[in-house]
């Protein structure tokens, strides 16, 4: 959308609507919640499916940051 490739009232209302959804994972401190655990290998459906989710951990941190840079008007 920033770079005019994708129409900004379409996909700019999509990005919008998929941020107010992200943020609800937002705590008062800032910490991104429910972030699921680093995985190794796992051999089964049920290894992936029993990872813990975590509070604060960087997995979930970037993806929001990374989101968050997506959706301001101008790059830095």
């Amino acid at each position: 959308v920033k770079k005019g490739w994708l129409d900004k009232i379409v996909h700019g209302t999509v990005a919008r609507k998929g941020w107010l959804g992200l943020m609800k994972y937002v705590d008062d401190k800032g910490d991104v919640t429910n972030v699921c655990e680093g995985t190794d290998i796992g051999f089964t459906n049920e290894y992936y499916r029993n990872r813990l989710p975590l509070t604060g951990d960087l997995h979930g941190l970037a993806p929001v940051l990374w989101c968050a840079y997506a959706l301001t008007e101008k790059d830095l």
